[in-house]
């Protein structure tokens, strides 16, 4: 009873400081113009024109030609008025749809007074609305997950700074076999442990998700380099200074962590679980428990990557077919990278079922759960 007392007033605790920093955070992204150093204006009034233009190809569509007035919001001219030109196309590809009070950033030409002669649209300004969907993630995380999901959110943040490591030991020149090692032993552990704490379950999540990771990546560098990378084509990285192969490898790395992780945990905590309410059940009992459940992940898990990893490609594949290419074409020359990763990841996945389950089951067999 106490303790679900002190469960509870942590809660509201962690609800009161959320609700307490989403507000502050509203307040800042809502008046932070003189953070940026580029002009920031805020619109005042439109009018609208619809005309037929044509494009590069010939055809006709309509258009909307937009007459803008806005107010500048930071800089030597905060206050100023200026008057700005914004067209916006049938097929929306590379427009803005502008609207009463939106912000924008925007380019300005002065004379040798220092007085507006000319302004140009740049950018829409969006770090509202990211605020806005950062706010409900962290809220439904809270409200769904409790303490556990303030703890999933810690979480996040550290693997975010470890990633940021991780790029920052890669552009310094670090080894390829230091930078995995140093992944693996920094997000894995962290991740488990800040989420789910010290205790068996975790314990065995995280060797089985270390083990899994090693096997998996060395299964995909001895395949690539006995294949001498044919079919590979790392021609899409090559507009980077840096050797495609050391940097394809290192996102077969980060995309392969958070399924296998995903997995390993999901497999340590039900057999856990149906441990701790009956310790006397055999080895083969909690085996075959473990890989039932292993079966209905797997499937999903790996159709869950493939998908991730393919929805960043629709507009590629849209732009390929209009212009006729085969589909063959399209996923031997242009997409070999993303089916790479993704069955990198779904071989991660079956390896990681079976070790999680003899990891955990060894764990918890040999010793009882204190």
């Amino acid at each position: 009873m106490q303790s679900s007392l002190l469960k509870k007033r942590k809660f509201l605790i962690i609800f009161i400081l959320a609700v307490f920093f989403t507000f502050i955070g509203f307040y800042i992204v809502t008046n932070n113009e003189s953070f940026y150093k580029r002009n920031i204006a805020r619109i005042v009034s439109i009018s609208e024109k619809s005309i037929n233009g044509t494009d590069s190809n010939g055809n006709t569509e309509k258009v909307i030609n937009q007459n803008i007035t806005a107010v500048i919001m930071n800089g030597s001219h905060k206050g100023e008025k200026i008057n700005l030109q914004n067209s916006i196309s049938y097929s929306k590809v590379n427009d803005l749809n502008l609207k009463l009070k939106d912000e924008i950033f925007v380019s300005i030409n002065v004379n040798k007074n220092n007085k507006i002669i000319s302004s140009k649209i740049l950018d829409f300004k969006r770090d509202k609305y990211l605020f806005y969907i950062v706010v409900i993630f962290l809220a439904l995380i809270i409200i769904v997950g409790g303490l556990k999901g303030f703890r999933s959110l810690i979480s996040l943040a550290v693997n975010t700074a470890i990633f940021f490591i991780v790029i920052e030991l890669f552009l310094n020149n670090f080894s390829l076999p230091f930078i995995f090692i140093i992944s693996i032993l920094m997000f894995i552990p962290l991740s488990m442990f800040i989420v789910c704490g010290l205790n068996k379950k975790t314990l065995s999540s995280t060797i089985a998700a270390i083990i899994s990771t090693v096997i998996t990546m060395l299964i995909a560098i001895i395949i690539i380099n006995i294949n001498g990378s044919k079919g590979v084509h790392f021609e899409e990285l090559e507009f980077l200074t840096h050797p495609p192969e050391k940097i394809f490898y290192i996102e077969l790395l980060i995309g392969t962590l958070g399924g296998i992780m995903d997995i390993a945990i999901s497999i340590s905590a039900p057999i856990t679980e149906i441990y701790i309410k009956n310790p006397d059940i055999e080895k083969k009992s909690l085996i075959k428990s473990g890989m039932e459940i292993g079966k209905d992940i797997m499937g999903t898990m790996s159709n869950t990557l493939i998908f991730a990893y393919m929805s960043g490609s629709i507009p590629t594949i849209l732009l390929l077919l209009r212009n006729k290419l085969p589909i063959y074409n399209i996923f031997g020359e242009y997409l070999s990278l993303e089916i790479m990763r993704a069955l990198t990841g779904s071989i991660g996945i079956v390896l990681s079922i079976p070790i999680s389950i003899f990891i955990t089951v060894i764990l918890l067999k040999n010793e009882e759960i204190k």
